[in-house]
C-alpha cells in the first residue's frame, strides 16, 4: 500500500520536536496550575460500599443514577457474579462529614429501591496509606519496565537505539497524562493499566522501525547516508504501522462509545496512547537516533 512512498519524514524532525514539546509543556503547565492530576479514589482515598440488590432487573445504570442524585459521583462497578446482583459504589472521602456521606448514599438506595430490596454488604474506607502504597507500587513497576526495555533494546540493537526507544515511551506517557489533564479525567487504576498497555504497544511499533533500519544499515553507503537510510526504513514499515494502528483504533472507539462509563476513561487513555505511540515510533524515536549519529557518528562494524 505504501511501499513505493518516499515521504520526507526524518528531514522535518525539527517540526515534530516542536509539536511534541508544545503538547507536553502545555500539559505539564496545566497539571501544575491544577496542583497535580485529578486523583481517583484508588489513589486519593475514599469510601467503598458493596451493595447487593435483590431485584435482578436493577442494573448498573440504575445504581449509577442513584449515586449521581446524591452528588457524590458516578463510580459504580458491577461484580461478576451470576448468582447475585452486587455492586461496588466508590466516592471520595470527606474527613469531617464522611459518615454523613455514607448515610446519604444508603438512604438514597433505600428510598429508590426499597429497604427490603437492598443489603449493604460492607462499607470500607480506603485510607491514604493504602493509596500511597498503590502509587508507589505504580512508580516501581514503571521504572522496572523501563529498565528491562532498555536492556532488551540495547541487546537486540544498540544502546543509542534503546535510549531513543525509552525517550519515545516517556514521550507517549507524558502526552497521555497531558490529555488526561486537559479533559479533567480522574487518574485511577484503569488509566494506570492503560498507560502500562501503551508502553508495550508503543515499543512494538518502534522496534518494527528499528528492525527495518538495522536490515538497511548493512553497507558503508547506508551508514554514509544515515538519515536517508532511516527515512527509507520508516517508509518501508509505514504500511504495517498505519494499518495496525487503524484497526486497533476501530476497536478502541467501539469500546469508548459502547463500553459504558467505567471503561470510557480507560478507552480514552488507550486511544490517545495509540495515536501518540504511532506518532513517536515514526517521528520521535528514529529522529533521536539520527541526531545522535549526527552528533557522534558511528561506523559500520565489519563482520
Amino acid at each position: 500500500m505504501f511501499h513505493n512512498l518516499k515521504l520526507k519524514i526524518i528531514q522535518y524532525r525539527k517540526f515534530t520536536y516542536i509539536l511534541s514539546l508544545a503538547i507536553i509543556i502545555s500539559g505539564l503547565v496545566n497539571i501544575a496550575v491544577h496542583r497535580g492530576l485529578k486523583m481517583g479514589i484508588d489513589f486519593a482515598g475514599g469510601n467503598m460500599l458493596q451493595v447487593e440488590v435483590k431485584d435482578e432487573n436493577i442494573g448498573i445504570k440504575d445504581i449509577r443514577e442513584i449515586l449521581l442524585s446524591t452528588g457524590y459521583g458516578n463510580n459504580v462497578q458491577k461484580v461478576d457474579d451470576p448468582k447475585r446482583n452486587i455492586f461496588i459504589l466508590k466516592t471520595k472521602a470527606l474527613p469531617k462529614d464522611n459518615e454523613k456521606v455514607i448515610n446519604k448514599i444508603k438512604k438514597a438506595l433505600f428510598d429508590k429501591l426499597g429497604a427490603q430490596n437492598v443489603e449493604i454488604l460492607s462499607v470500607n474506607v480506603v485510607g491514604p496509606r493504602i493509596s500511597k502504597y498503590l502509587l508507589r507500587t505504580s512508580y516501581i513497576i514503571g521504572i522496572v519496565a523501563i529498565g528491562l526495555i532498555l536492556l532488551y533494546t540495547t541487546f537486540r540493537f544498540k544502546f543509542r537505539f534503546g535510549v531513543a526507544a525509552i525517550i519515545a515511551l516517556v514521550h507517549d506517557v507524558l502526552v497521555v497524562l497531558s490529555f488526561i489533564s486537559f479533559f479533567g479525567k480522574e487518574m485511577d487504576t484503569y488509566i494506570l493499566a492503560a498507560i502500562l498497555t501503551i508502553i508495550g504497544y508503543s515499543l512494538n511499533d518502534t522496534i518494527v522501525v528499528f528492525d527495518r533500519a538495522r536490515e538497511n544499515l548493512r553497507s558503508t553507503k547506508a551508514y554514509d547516508e544515515y538519515e536517508l537510510t532511516f527515512n527509507k526504513s520508516i517508509n518501508q514499515s509505514l504500511s504495517r504501522t498505519i494499518i495496525t494502528s487503524f484497526t486497533t483504533l476501530l476497536s478502541l472507539f467501539a469500546l469508548y462509545f459502547f463500553g459504558g462509563l467505567i471503561l470510557r476513561n480507560f478507552a480514552f487513555a488507550i486511544i490517545v496512547g495509540v495515536i501518540a505511540g504511532t506518532y513517536s515510533s515514526i517521528f520521535v524515536a528514529s529522529a533521536i537516533v539520527v541526531d545522535w549519529h549526527r552528533i557522534k557518528p558511528e561506523k559500520m562494524k565489519k563482520i
